[in-house]
């Protein structure tokens, strides 16, 4: 992984075969660190999908070594989705929650706490059982931990905007009655952080008194509900403490939303910062005293700030509010690259912007290679198996690639086999190979879309890719484009792609212009959106432009809504649920 200052090798195109083997040893040792622990849980036990699997082994006579279980691994474990984990998880959210029926369920012993997917493109929420593992199967979460929060060698302040909150608390009990544990349901982000730092929520009183000596806010600030009352307040220590070196938001878009705090409400934030004073915020009543402990009035800090002003309009205005402003931690690769372009504006061009890694619900799957290139990450080969199903491939566990045997430039779909008991499991992200690290031959990827995430009217497929590509295409005629999302539009004969777009200009050079070139880039760039459309079935697409703050503002409504903690809700590149629709339409200020 890369880290400041640190510039990795160039990735090699193939591997030697001493790499080769280094790779196909990893991956045997993985798996079986796999089955030898997880053999003893209920899904690998009763799983229909494993049934081959668990006959196969029972004729190994006194075991199998590590290329023969491999093989057998390979040819009886099928694909699998999250349906066939649902009726296992479930169990966890009977009434009551039993720990005899809840123990040993995906990995040996209980969680620590169970993940949940934001639940962002209007899908069911997903559950993931999260276990404590011996740090040599941890060794990207100790990785990605250390990143995100690194301690200065010159008595530098981190803003580390994350939640410490949770959507509800599961618990185990005994055959007694009592609780045996309490498991938080919480965001990946979150649960791993608590674990990492073995944050238990009967403690969360107490945290909420302290601040980490290298952070500017205190932990309070964590536990705030409020999107905007929580951006907020992170604005505002980050703005007392002059000597912030590092900011992570974990995605583009919420440091987007942070930035624009800072900018509508910069006169607010320089008056509490003199005063020692808070405005009354939606959802910080409860953390309200342990905040104030932390503000004490600061004059000449508000002199500072006032002196610098607010220059929004001047490129690179943090550099002046942080002069020692190093680093924003933010993916930006995939669906967050739009919004860079205003990032760059705040922060300038050089101050570095790195992302940690593609992190998900399900597992950690790859790290930061290069922060030179935020669209380049590093396959994690310690935690986890990980698995490549070439595109143009049947969807099927028999045509599945090896990290040896992935080749350069190709595009795959990523499968995981992970320690916290799922087998096989189809994440649906598309990546394509850029090469390998020489130093151990793990494979360099970058991040490319979702594998379903697509639109489709007629007998087109128009990908999450082309998509953002199209609009790209029109950007200076409709103004510098930081965020936007599309949907079908009905509201005519012939239907058509609905373009909605937050622009961070007022307006474009020819807006007008601008769905008839998105008609004609989409007509050169996809041969059945071509002939579909001179066939009469699909119409030139319509552009509807939202008012600025409109993705910030869904953000909050999508966590108010849908009892997700701030700092993980996305905006879905594709929507198709009604009510998502509904809500962008109403902040709609201009159609083209």
């Amino acid at each position: 992984m890369s880290f400041l200052g640190e510039f990795p090798p160039e990735p090699i195109v193939a591997l030697t075969p001493e790499l080769v083997t280094s790779l196909r040893e990893r991956t045997q040792a993985v798996l079986s660190y796999l089955v030898q622990t997880n053999s003893i849980s209920a899904y690998f036990k009763e799983s229909d999908i494993l049934s081959e699997f668990r006959d196969a082994l029972k004729l190994a006579e006194g075991g199998e070594n590590p290329e023969t279980l491999f093989q057998t691994y390979h040819d009886k474990v099928s694909l699998s989705v999250y349906e066939h984990y649902l009726p296992f998880v479930s169990r966890f959210f009977e009434q009551p929650c039993r720990t005899s029926a809840v123990e040993n369920l995906m990995a040996p012993g209980l969680p620590y706490f169970i993940a949940h997917s934001s639940g962002t493109s209007g899908g069911a929420t997903k559950h993931f059982p999260k276990y404590r593992h011996p740090e040599h199967m941890s060794t990207s979460t100790s990785q990605t931990m250390q990143a995100s929060n690194p301690t200065s060698k010159h008595g530098g302040k981190n803003c580390i905007a994350y939640s410490l909150g949770y959507r509800q608390v599961v618990e185990s009990l005994n055959d007694n009655g009592d609780v045996d544990r309490r498991l938080p349901v919480c965001l990946m982000s979150t649960g791993t952080i608590r674990m990492y730092n073995d944050m238990a929520i009967e403690r969360d009183n107490i945290y909420q008194t302290i601040r980490v000596p290298n952070n500017s806010s205190p932990l309070a600030v964590s536990f705030i509900p409020n999107y905007k009352s929580f951006l907020f307040m992170h604005a505002l220590f980050a703005l007392q403490e002059p000597q912030v070196e590092l900011i992570n938001t974990m995605f583009s878009t919420i440091f987007r939303d942070f930035c624009r705090v800072i900018d509508e409400q910069w006169d607010i934030l320089v008056q509490s910062i003199d005063t020692g004073s808070l405005p009354e915020l939606e959802g910080t009543g409860h953390v309200r005293e342990n905040l104030l402990r932390f503000l004490p009035p600061s004059p000449e800090r508000a002199a500072q700030l006032r002196e610098i002003g607010r220059t929004v309009d001047s490129p690179g205005w943090f550099t002046k509010i942080w002069p020692s402003l190093r680093t924003v931690v933010a993916i930006s690769s995939g669906p967050f690259q739009t919004v860079v372009p205003e990032l760059r504006h705040y922060i300038g061009p050089n101050v570095v912007l790195q992302t940690l890694g593609i992190n998900c619900s399900e597992a950690f799957l790859a790290l930061a290679y290069d922060h030179r290139d935020p669209s380049l990450y590093k396959v994690v080969g310690s935690d986890d198996i990980i698995e490549f199903l070439p595109l143009d491939s049947p969807e099927e566990s028999k045509h599945l690639t090896q990290t040896w045997n992935v080749e350069f430039k190709n595009k795959y779909e990523v499968v995981l086999t992970t320690r916290d008991g799922f087998w096989r499991y189809r994440l649906g992200d598309v990546v394509e190979v850029a090469g390998f690290d020489p130093r151990d031959g793990q494979p360099v990827i970058r991040y490319l879309e979702r594998r379903n995430v697509h639109i489709r009217l007629a007998n087109e497929i128009t990908t999450e890719n082309q998509l953002r590509d199209a609009i790209s295409s029109v950007s200076e005629s409709v103004g510098v484009i930081s965020e936007f999302c599309v949907s079908p539009d009905y509201r005519q004969s012939i239907p058509r792609y609905c373009f909605f777009v937050e622009s961070r200009n007022k307006s474009g050079s020819s807006p007008a212009s601008a769905p008839s070139n998105l008609h004609a880039y989409l007509q050169n760039h996809n041969e059945n959106y071509l002939r579909d459309s001179q066939a009469g079935k699909i119409a030139t697409p319509v552009i509807r432009l939202l008012k600025q703050g409109t993705f910030g503002d869904f953000r909050e409504w999508k966590i108010r809504t849908t009892n997700v903690a701030s700092g993980q809700v996305k905006v879905p590149p594709v929507v198709w649920d009604e009510g998502t629709r509904k809500w962008l339409e109403e902040h709609v200020v201009e159609e083209y």
